[in-house]
């Protein structure tokens, strides 16, 4: 069955496939009249690349995505990177041979690029849509393949818009701020208190969590599979010493399918028998509760689908320890620019915080009630961009259709 708009995403970490269906809830919810379809790519070396680059090479990484402003840097990594492009058209043909959609929406610059060529290559009037899920300004998100630019685009960062259309001479009507919805499970336990969350959480299938207690100060650590294992240090420095107020606080630690910061954590918690839970992989209901449970939120990382579920579930506030190279430094200004999390690369200054806050639970208190006022705030927003965005792309469809 055809649809009017297919998106895709690639296996490049979470945020990809979280904005894909972010997406998909918008136009759903504000253009329910449209045909969705989805598409999330098998191809497993884009994500094996960056887990080998960001954790191995990160200046060197940082380094090279400066460069990716000049024309011919980004020409020379497209050619690099053919053989990883050749898969994904291999994947994305049939949806631009058959026209099984009049718009494709494409979240991974990778994929974007891969369309164009396949565009070219069979001549189609379909419109490829580049959507960059990342406060990211880098001109490597919108590829250029013999002339051909994406039809529009869809970008978190307005100044990246504007500085497309001072590029490429994109018009104002072919360029969108994004907004983000969460996926409704996120949204479904805003009516759950903290305590009656963590009372749900602990009917779950999960390691040791029948003995999270429904109380006490909880900090949940979360950011991404590969990246939480860089909490390791702070968290056994906290572990092992008692400025944090253990007899009255616990830890949930995300651990995702990182096996080895799962057993990391989970030695930890055995070893010191502080009120520290490993979490393994968790489904979108499991990982809302968690979110829900927070007293306070603390990230190995940055992104846009994290920040609006954590948003959504008022699980700040949110400190986040330290960032991965490339996109998410702009990340990391804009969420500091909006008063939406605070920055503490420092260890000392992370786990002194941390400690302040589980002996002063009328200042934790305070905190979450000014991060919850602002959380508010970013939702409302987000949610109006989201519409827009499903207006746009509805828009589109309709002038395709009739041209």
């Amino acid at each position: 069955m055809k649809k009017d708009v297919i998106i895709v995403s690639t296996l490049a970490g979470g945020g990809h496939k979280s904005a894909m269906y972010s997406l998909g809830e918008s136009l759903q919810r504000f253009t329910p009249e449209l045909r969705v379809g989805y598409f999330e790519s098998r191809v497993e070396a884009i994500a094996r690349a960056h887990c080998i680059v960001y954790s191995k090479c990160q200046r060197l990484y940082d380094s090279f995505y400066n460069l990716m402003e000049y024309d011919a840097v980004r020409g020379t990594y497209f050619c690099s990177t053919r053989h990883m492009i050749d898969k994904l058209k291999a994947e994305l043909t049939l949806f631009i041979a058959e026209q099984m959609a009049p718009v494709v929406v494409s979240t991974h610059f990778m994929q974007t690029y891969a369309l164009l060529q396949l565009k070219v290559q069979y001549g189609t009037d379909v419109k490829i849509v580049a959507y960059v899920p990342d406060f990211d300004e880098s001109l490597v998100h919108v590829p250029v393949y013999r002339g051909l630019l994406p039809d529009a685009v869809i970008a978190q960062s307005p100044s990246y818009l504007v500085k497309l259309q001072r590029k490429y001479a994109y018009l104002p009507q072919q360029t969108v701020q994004a907004g983000y919805m969460p996926r409704p499970s996120f949204s479904a336990v805003r009516q759950l208190s903290a305590q009656a969350a963590r009372a749900a959480l602990r009917e779950q299938q999960l390691p040791s969590i029948s003995h999270l207690s429904l109380h006490r100060f909880t900090v949940v650590a979360t950011g991404g599979t590969y990246w939480v294992e860089h909490l390791y240090p702070a968290f056994k420095q906290l572990a092992e010493q008692n400025a944090f107020d253990w007899e009255h606080s616990q830890i949930l630690i995300v651990c995702g399918n990182n096996r080895r910061a799962f057993e990391k954590f989970s030695h930890l918690a055995a070893r010191t028998s502080r009120n520290i839970f490993a979490l393994p992989f968790l489904n979108p209901e499991q990982m809302a509760l968690v979110f829900r449970s927070a007293d306070t939120t603390v990230l190995s990382g940055i992104a846009p689908a994290t920040l609006y579920e954590l948003l959504e579930t008022d699980a700040g506030p949110i400190f986040i320890h330290r960032i991965n190279p490339g996109p998410e430094k702009f990340n990391l200004r804009v969420v500091q620019a909006a008063a939406l999390a605070d920055y503490r690369p420092k260890r000392a200054e992370l786990l002194s915080t941390l400690e302040f806050l589980s002996r002063h639970p009328k200042a934790a208190q305070a905190a979450k009630a000014d991060f919850c006022q602002r959380a508010q705030r970013e939702r409302v927003a987000a949610q109006a961009r989201a519409k827009a965005v499903a207006e746009f792309l509805e828009k589109m469809l309709v002038a395709r259709c009739a041209s």
